[in-house]
């Protein structure tokens, strides 16, 4: 008995150790190692008004701007560097508050601060016209910046675009506990644990998860104050609208545009998929849905997702469009 509870009590210390180190931001990642693994040759940085942005530039041929969601980084995209690379020149870039990008050099983590920093880079670059394509947040801020600069856009590639959000929470408990447990009593979310879970929960195959992969997503996300900063990300979207004003703004969009779907996932699930389609008012998506990948469909299968978007880009077919009867079935879905 006595052997126990000296058990139970050293269990406890350790515990209330870790806890103390996480609180006081000891795991978080260091930059510079950062920048030396995930930050080498091929990848670039510019100046741009105050803010170091990361990108890369590679190939050539047809441009093609590819721009990542939430949580990740411009290595979301090398799989479909590999697949599409010796037909275009890919440029990628770490957005705001993620990768190796930032901190914003007036503190402005608004969507229109991205856009301005994304213009400027691609006019440093001398991109004036191509082919906009993003996943996740990153399809949002594609839909805005095509919006707002149609001449710019020549077509449009979305994967699981996030114009409307589900009405109710689908994360399993078990992960809903990890991240409890990280955000309210470790008070960080820089362990492997953490980030295995978030990934697992959102692919529609768990086990493409790779040790690799939660480790540079661990790595990313908790570099010194990105955490504000991504924070700092979300609070203005919000106030500025949230998706309400995404879903509105899709509306404007003329570009040809392709929207490809991860139905397995549980952020945005398959009956969300016309709805948001319906969104684009000024053209008429083509859209293809994949029963077995999830919201990161673009990591979880870049060959298939990359070469369906290619028959997009050379015939404008592909996939399949959603009628008002689609939309209005899944509203009645919901």
């Amino acid at each position: 008995m006595i052997r126990a509870r000296w058990l139970v009590a050293v269990l406890l210390l350790i515990a209330a150790a870790f806890v103390g180190v996480a609180q006081f931001g000891l795991l978080e990642a260091d930059f510079e190692k950062a920048r030396t693994r995930y930050g080498s040759p091929p990848s670039r940085f510019m100046e741009i008004d105050g803010t170091q942005v990361h990108y890369r530039d590679e190939g050539e041929g047809r441009p093609l701007v590819l721009l990542h969601g939430s949580r990740a980084n411009l290595q979301q995209w090398d799989g479909w560097v590999a697949e599409l690379g010796a037909d275009f020149r890919i440029v990628r870039v770490d957005a705001l508050g993620h990768g190796l990008s930032g901190p914003d050099g007036r503190d402005d983590y608004s969507a229109e601060r991205g856009i301005f920093l994304l213009r400027e880079l691609l006019a440093e670059l001398g991109v004036e016209r191509f082919i906009l394509g993003g996943t996740s947040g990153g399809a949002t801020q594609a839909v805005r910046y095509a919006a707002m600069y149609p001449g710019q856009v020549e077509m449009l590639l979305l994967s699981t675009v996030p114009l409307r959000l589900p009405s109710a929470s689908r994360v399993r408990p078990l992960d809903r506990l990890t991240f409890w447990v990280h955000d309210e009593v470790l008070g960080t979310k820089a362990t492997n644990l953490y980030w295995s879970a978030f990934l697992r929960s959102i692919y529609g195959d768990p086990g493409k998860v790779t040790g690799e992969l939660v480790d540079r997503y661990r790595t990313l996300n908790t570099l010194p104050d990105q955490e504000q900063r991504f924070q700092k990300r979300l609070d203005v979207w919000w106030s500025g609208g949230g998706p309400e004003r995404d879903y509105a703004t899709a509306g404007n969009v003329t570009a040809p545009t392709f929207i490809q779907w991860g139905a397995s996932g549980p952020v945005l699930p398959a009956e969300l998929f016309c709805e948001i389609a319906a969104a684009f008012a000024s053209t008429s998506p083509r859209m293809i849905q994949y029963s077995d990948l999830g919201h990161k469909l673009v990591m979880e299968d870049p060959v298939r997702t990359a070469r369906d978007a290619l028959v997009f880009i050379r015939t404008g077919t592909g996939g399949e469009t959603c009628g008002p009867a689609d939309t209005r079935r899944n509203a009645m879905a919901e």
